[in-house]
């Protein structure tokens, strides 16, 4: 093994990622316990209690997800060191570790779709002491799963372009300082008609409308936004120069969604790790099951059932990142990771609650927010249904399915 196969080993364990991280001043051991402090009180109220970070932290929480060549950090380019990353923040409190600031979902149609320009204006925003959010905005109330039939309109207009429509389920969308916003210029077009527009939040008719109230994940925000006459100018329409008529900005979108669902699936499996180690514990310190017919070998046979499911979505995870890493197209990968780690995530919590039962919740309350956050984690990035929908359209389209076994000649 080489030296510098060695070295990416050693950055994609937490352990290399947080010494990483120290060069730049943060702290993630730190930043985990206060965000573990602070869970209970911030699933009440929203908000990012605390906050759980320190003045210093904030320059390389904005950073996260910054690309090097823009100031982020080398250690932490790789889908695969991210999804470790996120997997152990998500241990410590899921709804706040999607929460942290930085440009979040918007980075991937920025890369896509935004001119060298666009792009360094975009990330130099985020290198900052203030805390700063971006968010994505493609969901529509009236769409059902089909993105591409948005109603959200951009019309040219001498001045530049103005916008209207409403979009929903937006992730930090009530905080973020800028959203990338897709929208249609022709709707009989279909996906050949979505552009992709930076919209800063003073823009003239944007308004966050409500924030949605959730059984769990609470301070994620989940946002709606509404457009009314909304005033944006030519250079917000992300665009590269060299785009060919059949380009389009959809393709932006399906790449935010390839890349954020492995590290959305990483929370997932924060959350089932963090779910088994308090109940784990609650147990030792002499918390009896609620079934009082179940002995220590059915605890045990349990338990590890909860491991066995933690530790195939984490592999899921971790290949799917990596394929990412080397190029290779994820869309049917990226939607398995998530529909599956969702899976776990509700089958793990709903086994902890059962295990448990109101002794060991009262004892526990993250037992009960594990539960309702898993609930929340079925929605985002597209339901289960979907992402199952997706994952059998792509099958019928692949010619290299295991099951396509030739018959003997």
């Amino acid at each position: 093994m080489t030296r510098d196969e060695q070295t990416s080993q050693q950055v994609h364990t937490i352990e290399g990622i947080g010494r990483a991280l120290a060069d730049r001043g943060l702290d993630i051991g730190q930043l985990a316990r206060s965000m573990r402090a602070v869970s209970s009180e911030s699933d009440v109220t929203g908000q990012i209690d605390g906050p759980p970070w320190r003045a210093g932290d904030v320059r390389a929480l904005n950073m996260n997800l910054v690309p090097a060549d823009h100031g982020g950090c080398p250690a932490l380019q790789s889908l695969a060191a991210r999804a470790t990353l996120m997997a152990y923040l998500g241990e410590a409190d899921a709804s706040l570790a999607l929460a942290l600031p930085g440009p979040g979902l918007a980075t991937p149609p920025v890369l896509a779709l935004a001119s060298a320009e666009q792009r360094a204006q975009f990330f130099r925003r985020f290198e900052s002491d203030t805390p700063r959010w971006g968010a994505f905005a493609i969901t529509e109330p009236d769409c059902g799963s089909d993105a591409t039939a948005m109603r959200t309109s951009a019309r040219k207009t001498d001045r530049g372009w103005v916008l209207n429509g409403t979009k929903c389920f937006i992730t930090n969308g009530a905080r973020a300082d800028c959203v990338i916003t897709f929208a249609t210029i022709n709707r009989q077009m279909g996906r050949y008609g979505i552009r992709a527009f930076l919209v800063e939040r003073n823009a003239p008719g944007f308004t966050v409308s409500r924030i949605e109230r959730m059984a769990g994940l609470r301070a994620t925000q989940l946002a709606v936004l509404s457009y009314a006459d909304c005033e944006v100018t030519d250079d917000a329409l992300l665009a590269r120069g060299d785009e060919k008529p059949l380009d389009d900005a959809f393709s932006g979108a399906q790449r935010s969604w390839d890349y954020f669902r492995p590290l959305l699936s990483a929370v997932m499996v924060g959350t089932c790790r963090r779910i088994r180690a308090d109940l784990a514990a609650w147990l030792d310190a002499g918390g009896k099951p609620a079934d009082n017919r179940q002995g220590s070998a059915s605890v045990s046979a349990a338990l590890l059932d909860i491991d066995r499911q933690i530790t195939a979505a984490w592999l899921l995870c971790h290949c799917t990142a990596w394929k990412t890493d080397e190029g290779t197209a994820t869309s049917m990968d990226s939607s398995m990771t998530k529909a599956f780690a969702s899976r776990v995530a509700a089958r793990v919590t709903r086994a902890a609650i059962d295990l448990a039962g109101i002794d060991g919740i009262t004892a526990c309350p993250s037992l009960e927010q594990g539960y309702r956050d898993a609930r929340a984690f079925d929605i985002m990035e597209g339901t289960g249904d979907l992402q199952r929908l997706m994952i059998a359209r792509a099958a019928q389209r692949s010619t290299s399915r295991p099951w396509n076994i030739a018959e003997p000649a």
